[in-house]
């Protein structure tokens, strides 16, 4: 598969939230520098998907809407970064076996679990569909904390507001933890885990802005 057009997209989006947004990145060393694994990242914005592409060491697929597929220039730009068509709310089976045959081949998917945008701009609760997934896959949960989004694109807003955009990846979740009877049951604490390292990373965040000097979260 050739990634030419991902690289070159990628470094044009780090250049736009660095020098745009001064953006701000932490955790890199959680990213697995080989082999499969799941990006968890909260959703606030339509600039998530992008700043997590462009600032994650490692080549991401993602799952788009598959109507915007139908849009002549957005639907080739999409396969151009290998984005993986999802029809929401029709139990997706194809996507479904996409993504789980990326991470089969060692590839990492990303997903934003809290099954939409955060309109509040809070963060919301990753679903089990995550834990489901991670499961299935057999691959660890990085969760990936973003930042500022919401203030730089709200939904509804027509043009982009200055903002400080900040992105920390988290410890890997691994997926045979568990202390539950039952799939569902583990597919939730999986889930619940996620959500917990969120707000971790939020805390930690929020405790470290005085002392800019001081180490980030992990």
């Amino acid at each position: 598969m050739r990634y030419w057009f991902y690289d070159l997209v990628k470094a044009v989006l780090w250049l736009f939230f660095r020098l745009g947004f001064g953006l701000e990145v932490l955790g890199r060393e959680h990213v697995p520098t080989r082999g499969t694994f799941i990006v968890a990242a909260n959703h606030v914005s339509y600039l998530d998907p992008p700043l997590v592409g462009a600032v994650c060491p490692r080549r991401l697929r993602f799952l788009a809407r598959a109507d915007l597929f139908d849009h002549p220039l957005l639907g080739a730009f999409l396969r151009g970064v290998h984005v993986i068509p999802l029809t929401r709310g029709a139990g997706d089976v194809t996507a479904m076996r996409t993504a789980l045959a990326c991470l089969g081949r060692g590839e990492a998917v990303t997903i934003f679990p809290e099954g939409g945008r955060q309109f509040s701009g809070q963060l919301g609760a990753a679903k089990r569909g995550v834990g489901l997934l991670a499961d299935t896959a057999q691959a660890p949960i990085v969760p990936a904390l973003v930042q500022g989004t919401f203030q730089a694109l709200p939904p509804g807003a027509r043009r982009l507001r200055r903002a400080k955009i900040r992105v920390a990846f988290g410890e890997p979740i691994a997926y045979t933890k568990t202390s539950s009877s039952s799939a569902r049951a583990h597919h939730e604490e999986l889930a619940r885990a996620v959500t917990q390292r969120w707000r971790d990373l939020a805390e930690r965040w929020q405790d470290d802005r005085p002392e800019r000097g001081r180490k980030g979260p992990r």
